[in-house]
């Protein structure tokens, strides 16, 4: 069975974690720094400078997750538009 999984990504510029996920039953044993550390391994083997990632701002578990690990918060605006109906 899945226990977890992470989709990363490199533009050249900077590597992105797109998505981060552990099966609820399986939190809090480790397999989410080992998914991001894997993720960090691939993109040092990608030369990728930087990594980052976007998290929702009332999403404080995983704030707190990724400042645990080392992230830090960045004073960046995104802009975005809906394109559906």
């Amino acid at each position: 069975a899945i226990t977890g999984s992470v989709m990363v990504g490199f533009d050249g510029h900077r590597g992105w974690v797109y998505y981060l996920a552990v099966s609820p039953d399986r939190q809090g044993e480790g397999l989410g720094r080992a998914l991001m550390t894997a993720a960090e391994d691939w993109l040092r083997a990608r030369n990728a400078p930087k990594i980052q990632l976007m998290v929702r701002g009332d999403n404080e578990a995983a704030r707190g997750f990724y400042e645990a690990i080392g992230y830090e918060l960045q004073d960046v605006v995104t802009i975005g538009k809906r394109l559906a109906p």
